[in-house]
């Protein structure tokens, strides 16, 4: 637990190890935010981010931020959000299916490739007369 200034408001607040890095008001506003998207896109589900931020007064970034975080999912694509890694445009996350198929295949070439290169490790146990073992020591 220790002192920290809100990094939206710029209060000083509690902060606890894990915890967000904004006050409590900040959070309660957040969330108040998020509710007012929700209700929005219950009744039009199909509605662009800048239409969403046009009707319920939130930023469009708060907005692409609750997608980025896969709190929100966006049917229209309204080109404000793109993928990080091709930029191409994307109604969640941070990058498309088609980049993430392409890392997830990149990480398991390289775990293999580890796997294949990593030496035999030694077998377990230890040698009889080691010492570093107080057993061995008194003999």
């Amino acid at each position: 637990m220790s002192l920290a200034n809100c990094s939206r408001c710029g209060k000083v607040f509690t902060f606890f190890s894990g915890s967000r890095d904004i006050c409590q008001a900040c959070i309660k506003e957040e969330d108040d935010n998020y509710l007012k998207i929700f209700h929005y896109l219950s009744t039009r589900p199909g509605a662009t981010a800048s239409e969403i931020a046009q009707a319920t007064e939130v930023d469009i970034k708060e907005i692409y931020r609750y997608v980025r975080e896969n709190r929100l999912r966006l049917v229209k694509i309204d080109n404000g959000l793109n993928c990080e890694s091709c930029g191409m445009p994307i109604s969640q996350g941070k990058i498309c299916d088609k980049c993430r198929q392409k890392l997830s295949d990149e990480m398991k070439g390289e775990i293999d490739k580890m796997r294949q290169t990593k030496p035999k490790d030694p077998p377990l146990g230890r040698e009889p007369r080691d010492p570093k073992y107080l057993k061995d020591r008194r003999r």
